[in-house]
């Protein structure tokens, strides 16, 4: 389960035990996952900090402590919360050593315990925190974080660039969303989630996708099934010099196998999309046929995707204002059509169907008018609120892709890697994300879908083909393999 700072603070309110015994019951599951990791009697040093994190630490050091030479420094001055005061109390005080004497203790440990800062730490680090945690990411010893590393905030993924660097970091009961932004902020190398035992009944705005959920929530073919019983998908896209973008749209629809995909493209690039694909039911159309062409074919789909490679089309701005305007059902729009809203935002509130964004972070700062170091100082905050203000659903595209609903709900997705940093692979994904909307009744739950699976082929394709030289235009045979796997 995925929890901000609210969600945790509610379930541990929930569960019925005090704080005290939360801290004992926290020390105790990071004891027992430290002494499966750790070389038996080697020197540990614990930093802990004057809030609950450093009580956490303190129950590791009182349990540890018999088979591990350990020591503990309070870095930020003696604890300051009632239940730190309490573990910290139990602390045997030969193990705790003055920060006067912090830096040969720093020498002289095999492994830190990183208990400074919890989940209420919001940056940035002062000068002397700053300094402690460069010592310690330099020291070339092994660092173990307790539920978050110091220095970073749990809700936002946000991390000072000294933030404690470690080899494992230990999530407590629930993962939280900077656990989720590895990618953004590379400050751990393994994260481990930690049980301890409290009830999970309480709502999660944060949604979980893997390969049982994508499945259980894919749309299958009855055996009644006809061409348009699981929706019809339009894609309008690409121009001349740049088909191949119209083209990968295609790929992306077909790979999820929508039955009837519909595809409208400026008719100079007709005759080579025509050629290569052949279950697109093709409409050309030119500089003064697009709307007798495109408006009946507008009002028949169940999902729309616009924009892929639509930099020279012929009246893109009208195209968009006819698809805003009239659209009854999900409208994806990438690329191109996030350019025409760099000055025309306000469009998107007029229009009378969900409408889902897909932005790189240049895309995301033209539109949202944020520099582009903030957008990635905050993916997350930044992809919320601009959902929240413009009724829109944003798919900000990164290393771990936020999807961010109007309402709050948030999916940080987990598949992909380095394969997908090429040109056309937001053109696949806008096809993918177009037909599942088609195929799909719940919007958010589609769009996610479509991020997840985008990503997980990537991974699939690469273990049997290179990083540097993966293509695209494997992925129908990739989903093939899974639909097969899972009886489709």
């Amino acid at each position: 389960m995925i929890q901000d700072k609210e969600g945790m603070i509610r379930i541990e309110q929930s569960s019925g035990k005090t704080p005290g015994r939360l801290m004992e019951i926290a020390g105790k599951a990071v004891s027992e996952a430290l002494g499966k990791v750790l070389r038996e009697g080697s020197s540990i040093l614990i930093l802990a900090g004057n809030g609950n994190n450093g009580g956490d630490g303190a129950v590791v050091c009182r349990m540890l402590a018999g088979r591990f030479s350990v020591q503990i420094a309070y870095v930020c001055g003696e604890p300051k919360t009632r239940e730190a005061r309490a573990a910290y109390r139990k602390v045997d005080p030969a193990c705790i050593v003055s920060v006067n004497d912090l830096s040969e203790a720093l020498r002289h440990a095999d492994a830190i315990i990183d208990a400074v800062y919890g989940f209420s730490f919001h940056g940035p680090l002062d000068p002397e925190m700053k300094k402690l945690f460069r010592a310690v990411n330099n020291s070339g010893k092994p660092v173990y974080s307790i539920d978050l590393n110091s220095g970073c905030e749990a809700d936002t993924g946000h991390c000072d660039s000294d933030a404690v660097r470690s080899k494992i970091t230990y999530a407590l009961d629930c993962y939280k969303p900077f656990h989720l932004l590895r990618k953004d902020h590379q400050k751990f190398q393994q994260c481990e989630l930690l049980s301890l035992g409290l009830p999970h009944e309480g709502p999660s705005r944060y949604r979980e996708m893997d390969e049982d959920l994508f499945f259980a929530n894919f749309p299958k073919k009855s055996e009644t099934a006809y061409k348009g019983s699981l929706g019809k998908a339009l894609l309008i896209s690409g121009c001349y010099g740049m088909a191949g973008a119209a083209g990968l749209n295609i790929l992306g629809a077909e790979t999820v196998g929508i039955p009837y995909l519909h595809a409208a493209m400026p008719e100079e690039i007709y005759a080579p999309l025509a050629s290569r694909f052949l279950t697109p039911v093709m409409h050309p159309f030119g500089h003064e046929s697009w709307y007798e062409v495109l408006e009946p074919l507008i009002h028949q789909a169940t999902a729309i995707g616009f924009g892929s490679g639509a930099v020279y089309m012929d009246h893109k701005s009208q195209i968009l204002d006819l698809i805003l305007q009239n659209s009854k059902v999900p409208v994806v729009l990438d690329a191109e059509a996030l350019r025409l809203l760099q000055h025309n935002t306000y469009i998107l509130r007029f229009a009378g169907a969900p409408v889902i964004l897909t932005p790189h972070i240049g895309e995301f700062s033209a539109i949202s008018n944020l520099p582009e170091d903030a957008i990635r100082d905050n993916r997350l905050k930044t992809a919320l609120d601009f959902a929240s203000d413009y009724k829109v659903i944003v798919v900000l595209k990164g290393p771990n892709t936020i999807v961010a609903s109007p309402s709050g709900e948030v999916y940080i997705n987990q598949t992909g890697n380095q394969a997908l940093s090429q040109a056309g692979s937001g053109d696949v994904l806008t096809g993918m994300m177009t037909a599942m909307l088609a195929m799909t009744r719940d919007v958010f739950t589609a769009v996610c879908m479509a991020v997840w699976l985008h990503g997980y082929l990537a991974e699939l394709g690469t273990k049997n083909h290179s990083m540097q030289n993966f293509r695209l235009e494997t992925y129908p045979e990739l989903m093939d393999e899974l639909f097969r796997k899972h009886g489709l």
